[in-house]
């Protein structure tokens, strides 16, 4: 669901390629729904950890080659609005063609955090060498002129050179050189610094890439300067930048802008990580002890409505008018008078929808503000709703049914063979009807279609895999057999996206809502369903990453169950009568025996598994013949229905008859 900003004209030649690779980037006005949930309630350094673990292990895209690098997305989060053919150097703030690159009136890239500070030796495993979050175009007089002098206010007894801010009333300084040296940003660039650095700090702890193996360093942030050192032979394992104290002032004094936000989400959409302390500024002062005489909170939040629906509650408010906000905290209880628990945190987005309920429970919920130092309101009055009962929050497990497919397995990010080739995707047919899926739809929500045509049919019997593919060549898409190819109409973010799966009359069957933050897939790595008969087949957490290779080596099981156990064939409902097992319209000793013979002996299938199921727990095994031998001759009392007339199983499960 890559979500393609006005791209500059620089692009539009690329453009078809772009979007044939899957790399244009998302909007989003907030991060994906729970992308924060585990950092309810931490602070200090048990949060920052828990920031690394959902930030880690990002998608790398290369600094300079001939497919998609950082110069292309640059391009896109440094856009003029203005003209979109241009980029917005950082320092300088002057608008240069895209096509000006390393030219002295153009621009280049700066890395915030200078690459001589632990990790100087580009190449395909140093990951925050291309890192975006902290790249910025720069103009090159600029870029040379800041070198890796460390963030700091200058204060320099001899003077500072002065690098105007173009277009503004405000400038850039520097004085001194490499690590005893300052560069003191311009007034409307010196929170996005901080927070880049705050980032980085974040996202390099040591250790190795949790997917392609990379070492990585440990990067620090610190105001002590003699740990500020330079090394441009070699990357270094723990490395520092600064100064921490400062930063944290820039940070508070300079709030994350509408237009650094649109940046965080531009960079999610390619690499799959976000900048946690854009999204919630308050993090960073949880974090370090923040220089600020701030004590004052946010206005007590207003408007609160809940909406109940399926499975879920929708919550809506005013917005804060605070320009120093930085979330809203969600808090909920059963009882009217609490307590209330906190249940989630939100970026300054006053809406937010409330899916870990049950159905027919009433809820109560209270929302307060956050302020970027840290200051939380009061809390709000309440609203309640009472959410209704559906699949997966107090409704039964869904009946096998005539028609109920399934998607099982998702494949969004290939690694051995170019991401346009290599994706697909899997249904499983766990209802009783062979389905024939020509003239069926599979889409996401924004702009991706693809209507299935298969004029001499597309049958999934049940209790089959079925695997549509994006290219049906096996020499280029990872050794890969598809039974069906839908081509470039339909793509599958990398980062976040949803598959939806509706019949010729446009019914929706099943759907995934999946992301990076919550989906267990990684690049080359495919996430499956492990329970092929749960309620709720889009629930993250019954999904795991597939641990068996294919083809050309990616992770998958396109075409069988993976990780899940099949099921037996689903119940067609046919009528039949409890404990006649060999169906003959009687229950007498013949039919224990018959299931014995079935369990221990031949092992020859039985026409009606339903009917030999004496206790109806779903299951045959030798309480079932007991339980029609304590019938037949201990006045046991009567077996469950259908008894003593044919009829159908009153309870789903997956015998069948």
């Amino acid at each position: 669901m890559y979500r393609p900003r006005t791209a500059h004209p620089a692009l539009f030649s690329l453009a078809p390629l772009l979007l044939a690779l899957c790399v244009a980037p998302a909007l989003f006005s907030a991060p994906p729904q729970g992308y924060y949930d585990s950092t309810v309630g931490l602070t200090g350094e048990t949060l920052r950890l828990e920031l690394h673990d959902i930030v880690d292990d990002h998608e790398k895209f290369p600094y300079t080659s001939s497919g998609t690098d950082t110069w292309d997305i640059l391009g896109i989060t440094e856009e003029d609005p203005a003209n979109p053919a241009n980029v917005i150097t950082f320092y300088r703030n002057t608008s240069v063609s895209w096509f000006d690159q390393n030219t002295t009136d153009g621009w280049n890239r700066e890395h915030t955090w200078p690459s001589s500070y632990g990790y100087t030796n580009n190449g395909s495993c140093n990951y925050p060498y291309s890192d975006v979050h902290q790249l910025r175009a720069a103009s090159p007089s600029y870029n040379s002129a800041r070198s890796n002098r460390p963030y700091d206010w200058c204060t320099s007894s001899s003077g500072c050179e002065v690098w105007p801010a173009e277009g503004t009333a405000f400038s850039n300084l520097s004085s001194g050189f490499a690590s005893a040296g300052s560069w003191q940003a311009w007034e409307d660039r010196r929170g996005d610094a901080a927070r880049a650095i705050f980032y980085m700090e974040t996202r390099y702890e040591g250790g190795t890439h949790g997917v392609t193996g990379c070492a990585e360093p440990d990067l620090r942030v610190t105001d002590d300067r003699a740990l500020i050192v330079s090394d441009v032979t070699q990357n270094l394992s723990i490395a520092y930048m600064g100064l921490r104290s400062v930063l944290l002032e820039w940070h508070l004094e300079d709030p994350v802008s509408a237009a650094e936000q649109q940046r965080n989400d531009d960079v999610f959409g390619f690499q799959g990580n976000r900048n946690p302390y854009i999204d919630h500024p308050e993090f960073v002062c949880l974090i370090w002890a923040c220089p600020t005489s701030d004590v004052t909170p946010p206005s007590v939040p207003t408007g609160l409505s809940a909406l109940a629906r399926e499975c879920q509650v929708d919550l809506d408010w005013t917005d804060n008018s605070e320009t120093d906000l930085a979330s809203y905290s969600i808090y909920r209880s059963t009882d009217p008078l609490g307590p209330f628990s906190l249940i989630s945190t939100t970026s300054a987005v006053s809406t937010y929808t409330d899916i870990s309920v049950a159905g027919a429970v009433q809820y109560h919920y209270q929302i307060t503000a956050t302020d970027i130092s840290g200051n939380e309101s009061a809390p709000s009055t309440s609203a309640s709703a009472i959410p209704t009962t559906g699949q997966g929050c107090g409704a039964p497990p869904p009946d096998p049914g005539q028609v109920n497919l399934i998607i099982s397995e998702l494949m969004p990010n290939p690694f051995l063979v170019t991401d346009a080739f290599g994706e697909w995707l899997e249904l499983f047919n766990r209802g009783t009807a062979a389905v024939d899926l020509d003239g069926w739809t599979i889409r996401d929500d924004d702009i991706d279609l693809h209507v299935i045509d298969a004029p001499g049919g597309l049958v999934i019997q049940p209790n089959e895999f079925m695997v549509l593919a994006r290219n049906g060549d096996s020499s280029v898409n990872g050794g890969l057999v598809a039974d069906y190819v839908y081509g470039g109409s339909f793509i599958l973010a990398n980062s976040i996206d949803e598959v939806v799966l509706l019949d010729l009359s446009q019914t929706e069957h099943t759907r995934v809502n999946y992301s990076a933050g919550t989906f267990p897939y990684q690049s080359g790595v495919s996430a499956e369903i492990t329970d092929l008969l749960a309620p709720d087949v889009a629930n993250p957490l019954l999904w795991v990453t597939t641990t068996t290779t294919y083809g050309l080596g990616d992770f998958g099981t396109p075409g069988n169950e993976g990780s899940a156990t099949l099921p037996p064939p689903p119940s067609s409902g046919g009528p039949f009568i409890r404990g006649d097992a060999n169906q003959d319209l009687s229950v007498d000793i013949s039919d224990p025996i018959m299931l014995l013979e079935y369990l221990f002996g031949s092992g020859i299938p039985l026409t009606c598994p339903d009917s030999a199921d004496g206790n109806d727990d779903g299951e045959l095994n030798i309480a079932d013949a007991v339980g029609i031998l304590q019938f037949l001759f201990n006045n046991a009392g009567p077996l469950p229905a259908p008894y003593p007339d044919a009829g159908e199983d009153p309870t789903s499960d997956s015998l069948g008859c």
